[in-house]
């Protein structure tokens, strides 16, 4: 067995197995590793990149050289199933198979900014720029779970998201009914998540027992909903008074409730999952073709400001946390930019028929009237 060694700090080599092991430390920490070479000039040459670097944080090791995508996809599931418990795991493993697509038999270091760039380019000849940022997002929390945990030194590539127009552009006004007859189970779930602001999935798992009811002579007459925090979201629990329609909402699904059924909004004991053709059918009647579930919740927004709810209150309703959140569902629309102009052209009317009152300054100064 042969050995290289070197003045304190700068090192060793040794020749184990005919393959050189270079030995260093970082931190304070020893580290030994193979340079899988047996050439004496390579092996010294791999210990002096080695040591550029080591005790700095742009070091990289042996164990950051050995994380996978695979390592990385771990995390980032473990992170959102056990973590944080209310995020949204389906939307992530979506974005997770793309990924795993182009990456996922790479090695975290082999991620590059050049092959990122590429991944985006081929992603969006097939996907729309918002789907991809959310793609793009998911990697840039595995990069930093990976950092936060020592597996990496830093983020392999730096991501930029993309530029989207992800503002939303649907609304649908209270007179419209928007689901036929023959399906009054639908209608009552899409009228629920237009009067209280809560989302698809939400609506739809509506449990009985987040309900604390007040029942006389076998019809509610009062109460609240309560959506756990760990449903929701943005993790907080909502609170929702029944009263006015929302009452009248629950009145019709308590008469139809099925003991063994914990849903509220169900078909026959069965709990709604789907219904495309019924929506479908119904936004066209009332000519709002490709209207989406999910813009039953700018709708109410826009209902509750123009009803003189305040701001605050109608974000927590819907669950967004900052004001940037909320300006994305666009709760302005034309008829609200109409009115505006219409009523600045009113004050404009009413000031023009006051008369104007001009008065030059030179007499205003000598008359004392200026201010």
């Amino acid at each position: 067995m042969a050995d290289d060694r070197r003045d304190r700090g700068s090192g060793s080599l040794r020749l184990r197995g005919g393959i050189y092991q270079a030995r260093y430390f970082h931190n304070g920490h020893k580290v030994e590793e193979s340079t899988k070479t047996s050439d004496l000039g390579k092996a010294k040459r791999f210990l002096r990149n080695r040591l550029r670097t080591a005790g700095t944080p742009s070091f990289v090791g042996p164990q950051a050289e050995r994380v996978t995508f695979a390592d990385l996809k771990a995390g980032i599931l473990h992170d959102y199933t056990v973590r944080k418990q209310n995020r949204s795991t389906k939307r992530l493993k979506q974005a997770l198979v793309h990924l795993e697509g182009t990456f996922g038999l790479d090695r975290a270091l082999a991620i590059t900014p050049e092959r990122v760039e590429a991944y985006i380019d081929a992603r969006l000849e097939e996907a729309e720029p918002a789907t991809v940022n959310r793609e793009l997002a998911a990697l840039r929390r595995m990069f930093h779970l990976a950092v936060k945990h020592r597996q990496l030194p830093s983020p392999p590539a730096i991501i930029t998201m993309l530029r989207e127009d992800n503002v939303r552009e649907g609304f649908i006004e209270p007179p419209d009914e928007l689901v036929a007859a023959h399906e009054p189970d639908v209608a009552d779930a899409v009228e629920f998540a237009y009067l209280t602001l809560v989302r698809r999935e939400n609506t739809l798992g509506l449990d009985w027992t987040w309900m604390t009811l007040k029942v006389e002579h076998g019809m509610v007459t009062g109460g609240t909903v309560r959506l756990p925090g760990s449903v929701t979201k943005n993790g907080q629990p909502l609170t929702l008074a029944l009263q006015g329609q929302l009452l009248q909402v629950i009145r019709r699904r308590w008469a139809k409730r099925i003991p063994a059924c914990p849903y509220v909004f169900h078909r026959n004991g069965r709990r709604i999952v789907r219904f495309d053709a019924a929506w479908d059918t119904a936004c066209a009647a009332v000519g709002l073709p490709g209207l989406r579930f999910h813009d039953l919740r700018r709708s109410g927004a826009r209902n509750l400001r123009r009803a003189g709810v305040a701001e605050t209150v109608i974000m927590r309703m819907g669950g967004w946390k900052t004001r940037s959140m909320f300006e994305r569902y666009a709760i302005v629309d034309e008829s609200d930019l109409a009115s505006a102009a219409s009523a600045y052209d009113a004050f404009l009317d009413r000031a023009t028929a006051e008369g104007r009152k001009v008065v030059s300054i030179t007499d205003a100064k000598r008359t004392g009237t200026t201010n």
